[in-house]
Order: structure tokens, then C-alpha cells, then sequence
């Protein structure tokens, strides 16, 4: 879910809506992933040991979960921004005009830590990239990091701008990878029962049989089992499971 902007007057900028509470730093798991969640926790340190960390790979994977959760783990405002709900760079490079409006984004420069999901969307928007070669260049002048997010590696994109490509390919990247069967069962577990709700290892090998093996997806798949199992006074069961599921797929 991404950022929705406030703007109370020309230059300032505040709070973006629509974080998930429920995508805390601890409650990322993921073995596979711990050195990502590592270097994410590495930039809420201050003075922060790297300045640009750039994770990358498939959806799935937990990179929105990452950064969110930075952006929820400190005591100040660290804006969450989702570039692909803001506009995509493809094919639309006037879009937000971004790069005409630098004021408008002070904010974002003072933030001890600014978290950019999605931002392999604006590759190709000359607007869109200058805006971000001024933000990088700003930040850095602040020694303020930049927490930044897309399916590909910064070096597989179409930067148009040869100063932007420069400064995110020298980001540090990580690329995160799904987890494996195992993994992924007990993560589903783990992610039932932070809500409350005992899936029993057979029960969650039956969802991960019949459904989207996205995680995020198996996460809103949740909500609406506990809201059901809630409702209905029901254990997490498999008939259970299967009824909620044919319920879902006929409406």
C-alpha cells in the first residue's frame, strides 16, 4: 500500500497515509532475507553506516514489508513513498512534474530517512529522474540515507539520466529472493499467529497448495480468514479454510 500527500502549504510536506501497522521490522521473517533485514536496521542507526541501500527482486519477496517497517521503527517521521501510485515515469514524463516542484519536497530532504518503494517505475521520465538525482544529491549533503525498492537491479534499468544512474548503482544493493517451501509454511504460520490464529502445519500446507504463493497476498488472505473465523466462531480447520476459499472464488 502506498503514500497518499498532504500538502498544508507550498513546501512542506506531511505525514503519507496508508502504512500497514503489521509490517513491522519483527514481524519480517524470512531466513533467506536476514542479511536485507540487517542492512535495513544498519540505516536506522545514527550516524547511519551506509547511505544508499537498494533491494531489489520479485514481488513477494518482503521489499515493501522492509520498508515500511523502517519506516514505522524510529521515534521521528520517516516518509514512506510508493513511486508507482505517485506516476510512472514510462511514457508519462510530465506526470507530477516532480522536478519543477523542488520546494514542495523539503521534507523529504530533512527526513532523517526517506524509504522510496517501486522507484524502478520512474526509470525513463527525465522529470522523474532529475527529481531524484536533486533528492540523492540533497540527502547527501545531510548525510540523511535512502532506503530505495524495485523488482530489477538499478544496473538492468533504463536511466536516462547518466548522473541518477550513476549515484543508485552505487547504492548498495541487495536482492532478496522468494522463500522455499519450507520457509514459506513457516512464515505463514508465524504470520497467523501474530493475528491470533493456530494454523496447524496441514492446514497451512493446504493454503499454500490452492493459493498465490505471494506473501503479501497470503497476508490479505488472512485478514479475511481471522474476520471469518472471528465471525463464525471457527477454528482455522480445513474444511473451514476450503469453504471461506469457495465462498471468496464465487462472489
Amino acid at each position: 500500500m502506498g503514500a497518499a500527500l498532504l500538502m498544508d502549504s507550498p513546501g512542506q510536506l506531511l505525514l503519507p497515509l496508508g502504512l500497514k501497522t503489521a509490517c513491522t521490522l519483527d514481524a519480517f521473517h524470512g531466513a533467506a532475507n536476514g542479511a536485507a533485514l540487517d542492512a535495513v536496521r544498519s540505516l536506522l542507526q545514527q550516524p547511519s553506516p551506509v547511505f544508499g541501500l537498494y533491494l531489489h527482486g520479485p514481488a513477494g519477496v518482503g521489499k515493501s514489508h522492509l520498508l515500511q517497517g523502517a519506516a514505522q521503527a524510529g521515534t521521528e517521521w520517516v516518509p514512506y513513498l510508493d513511486c508507482a501510485e505517485l506516476g510512472s515515469g514510462r511514457g508519462d514524463a510530465a506526470g507530477l512534474g516532480l522536478a519543477s516542484l523542488p520546494d514542495a519536497f523539503v521534507s523529504l530532504v530533512n527526513a532523517p530517512l526517506l524509504c522510496l518503494d517501486n522507484v524502478d517505475t520512474w526509470a525513463g521520465g527525465q522529470d522523474y529522474e532529475q527529481f531524484l538525482y536533486a533528492l540523492y544529491n540533497a540527502r547527501l549533503q545531510h548525510g540523511h540515507p535512502l532506503l530505495l525498492a524495485g523488482r530489477e537491479s538499478p544496473r538492468q534499468l533504463p536511466w536516462i539520466l547518466p548522473d541518477w544512474a550513476s549515484r543508485v548503482t552505487a547504492c548498495l544493493q541487495m536482492p532478496l529472493r522468494l522463500p522455499d517451501d519450507g520457509e514459506r509454511l513457516r512464515i505463514l504460520q508465524a504470520m497467523a499467529l501474530r493475528r491470533g490464529l493456530r494454523m496447524d502445519e496441514e492446514v497451512a500446507r493446504y493454503v499454500l497448495r490452492h493459493q498465490t504463493r505471494d506473501m503479501g497476498a497470503l497476508d490479505i488472505l488472512l485478514e479475511k480468514l481471522d474476520a471469518l473465523s472471528w465471525a463464525q466462531q471457527r477454528q482455522l480447520t480445513i474444511p473451514f479454510v476450503r469453504q471461506c476459499l469457495e465462498t471468496e472464488a464465487g462472489a
